[in-house]
């Protein structure tokens, strides 16, 4: 029986990414137990995910040197291709004749009559490497972008509306960087020096982070669910701009809150901990499937304040109105924030999406506003950078409900706000975090307290 490799393992998930129109985390979950080194589950996600996210120019580089299209090899060939030219051109610490050979031993397993072919392209991709004749930065700038960094045409077109040529290639830049691993201290079990001891005596490298104060960074863990610390409890899997909601909410020990979009519970179970596990929170999500992912979170760190529900967020049935100190519409959204930590979420989006979801969006605020006790507040938040999700729905909650004025985000944020644009929203009560401006997941999010009529 053939030992499977990293590569290997790479084209089988990629293969059935575009077969079966699976979710490449989903996919990728299952498969890594088929390899027992952890630098080779490693290696497998650094692969599957890159060669994701850079789809468009790795296909546009090898179709200089194919004689006929790419779609009439077979899908195994092109995921070969792929993944050996992403190793050529993104990681240098992979050496070329290393990618090409495996890339040639692959096929000659699986695909035999076309390792000639796979041999030959390879070695001129290396020959070429990133010498390519892209369009004109100039003359097709959206062409330019969406080529030279794997971004679909229409996300390129708006950011360039919105943010210009110098910021928009930033941004795709920072898309296509691999996403750190950030977790969150369970303060309920452990300080977060407390946890970074013990995770390095687990082997794993951790860095603390600047920004929120019970966030770090990990780094060379192998499977983060086999790590005792995570089996205990005492952190769990968050990005660093969504640990700032809890933060921002700022709900205290005793205060009854509502999460009215709360799987799959890490927002929730952060706003538990701030409150010391005193208190009531209500937790809706429309999929009750999903609501057990609260439960099973809620379990694991040692929460018992969180009362998780299925329901629909629009009707919170039940629900009293102006019964609640503190409340938070973490609203569905396109996501496009977080396209660096999610490999295929670029290509399974459509615009059409954008332009849907406010609706949506604006109703799930309204309804939460109305649980909101007089004096109490409320957090908006989505994890996009796209303003129709983001300002517009904001702007049309404010004409609706004046009663809710803007809160100053710099009241209750974890850190000091440095650039005069973010210090100017905080003080409007809301800020649209950028992830190659703030070196986090694209994250936005707006506060207001309710005052009289």
């Amino acid at each position: 029986m053939n030992k499977m490799t990293a590569r290997a393992l790479a084209v089988q998930i990629l293969q059935r990414i575009e077969e079966e129109k699976a979710y490449a985390n989903l996919v990728m979950q299952k498969s890594l137990h088929d390899l027992n080194d952890p630098r080779e589950r490693q290696l497998t996600t650094l692969l599957v995910n890159g060669t994701l996210k850079s789809r468009l120019t790795l296909d546009y580089a090898l179709r200089r040197h194919l004689r006929k299209p790419l779609s009439q090899l077979p899908h195994e060939v092109r995921w070969i291709l792929r993944i050996s030219t992403f190793q050529i051109l993104y990681l240098s610490r992979i050496p070329e004749a290393v990618a090409i050979n495996e890339g040639v031993e692959l096929t000659k397993k699986h695909q035999g009559k076309y390792t000639s072919l796979v041999n030959s392209v390879l070695r001129r991709v290396f020959e070429s490497s990133w010498d390519i004749s892209w369009p004109s930065k100039e003359r097709e700038p959206i062409r330019y972008l969406s080529l030279r960094y794997s971004h679909p045409e229409w996300m390129v077109k708006r950011w360039l509306k919105r943010y210009g040529m110098t910021d928009t290639e930033a941004l795709c830049q920072a898309n296509n960087e691999p996403a750190p691993v950030w977790i969150r201290t369970n303060t309920l079990k452990i300080s977060r020096e407390g946890l970074q001891e013990r995770l390095e005596r687990e082997g794993v490298k951790v860095t603390l982070g600047e920004r929120v104060p019970e966030s770090l960074v990990i780094e060379e863990f192998g499977s983060l669910d086999k790590l005792p610390s995570f089996q205990e409890g005492l952190f769990t899997v968050q990005d660093e701009s969504s640990q700032l909601i809890a933060h921002v909410l700022n709900p205290q020990a005793g205060q009854k809150v509502l999460d009215a979009c709360g799987a799959p519970g890490g927002k929730t179970t952060h706003l538990a901990q701030r409150m010391e596990n005193r208190g009531e929170i209500l937790a809706f999500d429309i999929h009750p499937h999903k609501v057990k992912l609260i439960e099973d979170l809620s379990a694991r760190l040692g929460i018992t304040i969180i009362h998780p529900q299925a329901g629909d967020a629009r009707e919170l049935a039940g629900v009293e109105d102006s019964s609640y100190h503190k409340v938070l519409v973490d609203a569905p959204c396109s996501g496009l924030g977080v396209i660096r930590r999610r490999a295929d979420m670029r290509w399974n989006k459509e615009e059409e999406e954008i332009k849907a979801l406010p609706e949506l969006q604006l109703a799930l605020l309204e309804r939460a506003a109305q649980c909101v006790a007089l004096g109490g507040e409320l957090v908006y938040s989505t994890c996009t950078i796209e303003p129709e999700e983001n300002f517009e729905v904001v702007k049309a909650f404010r004409a609706k409900y004046p009663e809710f004025t803007p809160v100053n985000l710099a009241e209750d944020f974890p850190y000091s706000l440095k650039s005069e644009q973010d210090i100017k929203q905080a003080a409007k009560g809301f800020l649209q975090i950028l992830p190659h401006k703030q070196g986090m997941d694209g994250f936005f999010l707006a506060k207001f307290r309710r005052g009289e009529v």
